[in-house]
């Protein structure tokens, strides 16, 4: 009896098992990818995080502004007294995480005002 006829059915099932492993293994590697990567898309953030700590900092530059704002209130010269009140506003609009909803409304009602006028 030949040997190698006996060994061919062994063969041709342990070379579909080998097949089937890789593709699976290919298959899970694919999906852990795709997961992965869209994890880390999810966890991403636009670069525009503002931590705790950019929030004190903005919420200091804010205050900063104020005070200058209320001291050029009564200067002859307006310009200034604008740009600050502009500056301030568009400071809370971009950065709406780090105020309050009533300043943030107060700051757009700003800058449309100026807008129109």
């Amino acid at each position: 009896m030949d040997n190698t006829a006996a060994q061919t059915p062994g063969s041709a099932t342990r070379r579909g098992l080998n097949i089937w492993m890789i593709l699976c293994l290919v298959l899970a590697a694919v999906v852990l990818g795709v997961g992965g990567f869209l994890a880390g898309r999810a966890g991403a953030t636009s670069g525009d995080d503002t931590g705790g700590e950019d929030c004190s900092k903005l919420l200091r530059v804010a205050e900063r502004l104020r005070g200058e704002i209320q001291r050029l209130e009564t200067a002859e010269d307006q310009d200034d007294w604008l740009l600050g009140v502009r500056t301030r506003a568009y400071l809370i609009t971009q950065n709406p995480d780090c105020f309050t909803a009533e300043a943030r409304a107060k700051a757009r009602a700003t800058l449309d005002e100026y807008k129109r006028g």
